[in-house]
């Protein structure tokens, strides 16, 4: 009787509560079996299943934690390797840090990369600590790495751009439960409302979103707005911001489901942009969950953005911080309910070809074979 292959995932923080699509992937897989190591374990009730170590969990985990992150040593990671076949990093800097025990264990290596990770090395980020062993050990990262995976064609070229053989890069986009997203049949109202979601960071935009919101009101636009954030730090500036423009928003709680809100919407704005320091979006998950509640999306040509959103098919695209362009759409879809609807149904197709669970785990799977040499 034969047993499926375990795949080892390495992520220092298990999870973040935004990481839900590494989740969804570790769970998607049926042919490998999946364990997992990370330094930390975080949001339990969000992501209670798998079978996860810990270092901070276990006796003097937290000095072997200080240890590893300094020196990419761990005595319990090479124990925890031996009993998977291949290691699959999460983010590039994970990579790095896993680039040793597989080369003793001598396990194939696979690094998956998100967004802020491709632009570290270019940008300011590479001086603060938690990257330096990824700037150091790129190159060998990518000399000595089985496979790496992009979210995106754009980011497949960043990566080449910055040594890593393009035969070893592998475009694997995410997986979303889509079935938690259905279109709704949106009763007729004589305001358009748009929706924002996300952390209220700096690449997120939202700025520029509530500006463009305030021009194509100013335009004629009978418009409504809602921010759905975290209710982080940058939330205040955001709500400054929104006062001064004489714009009314509402500010949903951090709590409500994004399932909700989408259904509630006529509109996703996704305004993203690159934040100072070199921060980029991978291909924002949100996108992924408007086009599936039949959402037509208004977004920037950001990262892999134009990859998920089609101009004029699926949604409409400006430049990054182009706020008149922004409004532009948003005037534009505000008058048009049958665009809107067209636009969605199209959005929705998209993701069911290519970002289903069912289309990430092929596209997953199907690395691990080629790495392993399995048919």
């Amino acid at each position: 009787m034969s047993t499926s292959p375990t795949v080892g995932f390495v992520r220092h923080e298990f999870l973040p509560p935004s990481e839900t699509f590494i989740y969804t992937s570790m769970r998607s897989l049926r042919r490998y079996a999946v364990r997992v190591f990370a330094v930390e374990r975080l949001s339990r009730d969000k992501f209670p299943e798998g079978e996860v170590t810990a270092l901070r969990d276990l006796p003097l985990g937290a000095l072997e934690a200080l240890l590893y992150r300094a020196t990419t040593l761990s005595p319990r990671l090479s124990r925890w390797a031996r009993g998977v076949s291949l290691i699959h990093a999460h983010l590039g800097q994970t990579g790095a840090h896993a680039l040793l025990t597989a080369a003793r264990c001598g396990l194939p290596l696979v690094t998956s990369f998100y967004g802020k990770d491709v632009t570290v090395r270019r940008s300011r980020l590479r001086l603060l600590p938690a990257y330096w062993h990824f700037a150091a050990l790129a190159p060998a990262l990518f000399r000595r790495g089985d496979r790496f995976l992009a979210l995106s064609q754009h980011m497949r070229g960043e990566l080449v751009a910055q040594g890593c053989p393009e035969s070893k890069i592998r475009v694997v986009p995410l997986g979303v439960d889509l079935s938690r997203f259905q279109p709704t049949q949106r009763a007729p109202r004589a305001r358009t409302r748009v929706l924002m979601v996300g952390r209220e960071v700096e690449k997120k935009g939202f700025d520029d979103g509530l500006r463009a919101c305030a021009e194509a009101r100013a335009a004629g636009a009978d418009l409504e707005v809602m921010l759905l954030g975290t209710g982080s730090a940058g939330a205040g500036p955001l709500r400054a911001l929104a006062e001064s423009l004489r714009l009314d928003v509402t500010w949903a709680a951090p709590a409500t489901p994004v399932s909700s809100a989408m259904q509630e919407a006529d509109v996703l704005l996704v305004p993203s942009r690159t934040a100072r320091d070199g921060d980029q979006e991978g291909t924002p998950t949100v996108i992924c969950e408007g086009s599936a509640a039949g959402l037509p999306i208004v977004a920037t040509r950001h990262a892999g953005i134009p990859e998920q959103v089609e101009h004029e098919q699926t949604g409409l695209l400006a430049a990054e911080r182009d706020v008149a362009g922004l409004a532009g759409h948003l005037v534009r879809l505000s008058r048009s309910a049958d665009e809107r609807h067209a636009l969605g149904e199209a959005g929705r197709r998209k993701m069911q070809a290519e970002y289903s669970v069912e289309a990430h785990r092929e596209r997953l799977q199907a690395v691990y074979d080629e790495v392993l040499g399995r048919s």
